[in-house]
């Protein structure tokens, strides 16, 4: 993704600038194609569940669910932002800014997490001096030289594992950082699944009573 360098009233500032002025946006036209792959795999979805043998509730589900997905990633992209001024560090996102003194700021994980299907998605955590979580800045909508640039512009000591880890992992190094839920993806589909199925099993349970 690219990222901008820039002063609030619009002049663009070098790299050498970052220290007291940095703005980091989302790249808006990378961002298109991901909502338009999101948006293919959606109706996919729904066009295979509707040809196939599986109830139409679950079409309604799950295209449902992509149409709440679709506007909110739209709203994420045109909103993200982050902020780095002499005095504080704002991090604005689709439902509101956080906002920390720099002074505050006392170092900076740098992490590849290991997601399920065995990608890796590339995480910022900035962190205050008794190591509390501030800030985690996803690299889904910043790129690896946006990190680069917020962690060098910080100033601040910057560690991590040196390879990919998954969260698990990730966690046990570094706890407290990471949710549970990140630390067990399979559990919450598992739990994801059963409701699923246990509601299709209600639908058709409720239609054949209904149709006798």
């Amino acid at each position: 993704m690219r990222q901008a360098l820039e002063h609030p009233e619009g002049g663009d500032v070098g790299v050498s600038g970052v220290q007291d002025e940095l703005v980091v946006r989302p790249d808006f036209r990378t961002g298109l194609v991901v909502l338009v792959v999101i948006a293919v795999a959606g109706a996919g979805i729904v066009a295979a569940i509707l040809i196939g043998d599986a109830p139409t509730v679950f079409a309604l589900i799950v295209g449902g669910l992509f149409a709440i997905l679709i506007p909110l990633a739209i709203g994420a992209l045109l909103s993200a932002r982050i902020t780095l001024t002499a005095h504080e560090l704002v991090v604005q996102g689709l439902f509101g800014r956080k906002r920390e003194p720099r002074s505050r700021v006392a170092e900076v994980v740098r992490a590849s997490i290991i997601a399920p299907r065995g990608g890796a998605g590339e995480s910022l955590f900035v962190l205050d001096a008794q190591r509390a979580l501030l800030f985690r800045v996803q690299g889904s909508l910043y790129s690896r030289e946006d990190l680069t640039r917020l962690a060098d512009a910080l100033g601040v000591p910057c560690s991590g594992p040196g390879r990919p880890v998954s969260a698990k992992e990730f966690a046990e190094t570094y706890p407290g950082l990471v949710s549970w839920v990140e630390q067990h993806p399979y559990r919450l589909a598992f739990a994801v699944a059963g409701v699923v199925c246990v509601t299709g099993m209600a639908v058709a349970f409720v239609s054949l009573a209904t149709a006798s």
